[in-house]
């Protein structure tokens, strides 16, 4: 389809030559008052070309959109289903942060590269050489210009843009990335950082990458400045030099005025396609940079091992010796033990690594040492099969409905089941308070209801998935102390018969075990 859509676009570029042919024929012939029948001749090809122009185009734009959207939606629909069954196995291979930016920034843009750039190349080589054959018809010597300047505009200046400028994309992409992560970060421990006085610190180190950002996107700059200006030369000298060929031809041979016209023109409409190729291709790097980000995953997910399903229930989880980390190891070993109708909680203070160790039990971070469900170990297995689920800190809420929402953790789950959830949260006063009830957007990021209240309908989501094993981080942070111990009891009796993996710095007094963590 991609290969058709190649043709369509340069159909388009190719009636914008013939319009503008046609045209110049069309005012040249008209100044010799000819009979009206040899005129109409050039007045039908000007209307056959100025709408085969846009339908040409309009056609391109659907079967080129719809190839790449098509390729767009399989590449991600495979790419989540190796990660959703083997998500235990990847953990191991990729970083979750790489992987969250590749599958929702990077595979859009890699698809970019076959709109902005591969399309318009294979359409102005197409366009280009039409063009040229197009200008020998007229006068074979005007080959003698279209065929160098098509050959420098086609494939040497491109592959010295290549050379110059896509290196310089490629590190501005990867400085962005960075700098990113780096404001990421500073956003999370803002608070924390304008209260102990490093603050200033933090946009010091922000201040000097965005610096380096500008310099790379100055060299950038001038390097687009130069191949512009190198371009338009080489489309200056050929519309100079097939004026002063027709000029030439006309004193010396005496070719009609109509040919003389068409010469002129010519280089006035040919290279357009050009025109709208360039400027995509000075920032080709950051869009290969992201083809490479998602060709590294889809090997990763390919290599890791898919394992078997996690499929019996599970009834008990132990851990050995285990060591969990993003990056550089500062958790101290954890062993711990916990059966079907217990409720372990996890306490420690901030940084002793106690969401880390929540991560890597739902089998979202790698780790060293042994978990094992059932006397196997965890990542014998391709994945949890939604057998143990839990809440991170900040749990996303989806710019969909309240049911939508819930529905996220059980597709099945009915409405008075997802009405239960929310009552075992004290959400369901909410409802009454909500025109729609489930029905409910509630907005980005939940916009429409509080931070705490978004909190407990991420928690009422996880209660609601038809799981064994439950770990919920900080479940009652931020909520005052009569809400929080209310909630403790509900959430308690709700897990009753489940196993239960709290991590708390306060309350939960009324458990069967209890783990501190220290770095």
């Amino acid at each position: 389809m991609m290969l058709l859509a190649y043709f369509l676009g340069a159909f388009a570029f190719i009636g914008g030559i013939g319009l503008t042919i046609s045209s110049a024929w069309l005012i040249t012939m008209a100044a010799s008052h000819p009979p009206i029948l040899t005129l109409s001749v050039s007045i039908v090809m000007v209307r056959f070309f100025g709408i085969f122009r846009s339908v040409a185009r309009y056609t391109e734009r659907l079967v080129s959109h719809k190839a790449v959207f098509a390729r767009l939606t399989a590449l991600r629909v495979g790419m989540y289903t190796k990660i959703a069954s083997s998500s235990i196995s990847i953990s191991g291979r990729i970083s979750s942060g790489t992987a969250v930016k590749t599958i929702v920034d990077d595979v859009e843009r890699a698809q970019e590269y076959q709109l902005r750039i591969k399309l318009p190349h294979a359409s102005a080589v197409i366009s280009l050489l039409t063009g040229a054959l197009l200008g020998s018809w007229i006068h074979p010597q005007s080959l003698k210009i279209t065929l160098p300047a098509s050959a420098m505009l086609l494939f040497i200046v491109p592959k010295l843009i290549k050379n110059k400028s896509e290196n310089i994309a490629r590190d501005i992409e990867s400085s962005e990335n960075s700098y990113t992560q780096l404001i990421q970060s500073s956003v999370q421990g803002v608070a924390e950082a304008a209260i102990y006085g490093y603050l200033s610190e933090n946009l010091a180190t922000s201040k000097k990458e965005e610096e380096k950002i500008r310099a790379k996107e100055e060299n950038l700059l001038k390097s687009i400045f130069g191949f512009s200006t190198l371009t338009n030369l080489l489309i200056a000298g050929s519309v100079v030099g097939l004026s002063w060929l027709a000029y030439s031809l006309a004193t010396s041979q005496g070719i009609p005025p109509v040919q003389v016209s068409m010469l002129i023109f010519l280089p006035l409409v040919i290279f357009e396609a050009i025109t709208a190729w360039y400027p995509n291709l000075f920032t080709a790097g950051k869009l290969l940079k992201s083809q490479h980000s998602v060709d590294q995953l889809m090997q990763e997910t390919t290599e890791a091992k898919l394992g078997r399903q996690l499929s019996e229930e599970i009834s008990s989880i132990k851990a050995e010796g285990v060591r969990v980390a993003w990056d550089v190891e500062f958790m101290r070993p954890i062993e711990f033990e916990v059966n079907k109708g217990e409720l372990l909680v996890i306490r420690g203070r901030s940084g002793s690594g106690k969401s880390t160790l929540a991560m890597g039990l739902l089998a979202l971070l790698p780790y060293k040492g042994s978990i094992q469900v059932n006397g196997d170990e965890l990542t014998s297995f391709g994945s949890t099969g939604g057998r143990i689920v839990g809440t991170v800190q900040r749990s996303h809420i989806f710019n969909t409905s309240l049911r939508e929402n819930m529905k996220i953790a059980n597709q099945d789950a009915t409405d008075e089941q997802i009405l239960a959830a929310l009552k075992c949260v004290e959400l369901d006063g909410l409802l009454r308070e909500f025109e729609y009830g489930l029905d409910t957007v509630v907005g980005e990021f939940g916009r429409v209801i509080s931070g705490g209240e978004a909190k407990r309908l991420a928690i009422a989501r996880v209660l609601l998935a038809d799981a064994d094993i439950f770990i919920l981080d900080e479940p009652t942070e931020h909520l005052d102390a009569d809400l929080a111990r209310r909630l403790e009891i509900s959430i308690s009796k709700w897990l009753d018969q489940k196993i239960a993996i709290v991590i708390t710095h306060s309350g939960w007094g009324d458990c069967d075990k209890t783990l501190t963590m220290a770095r």
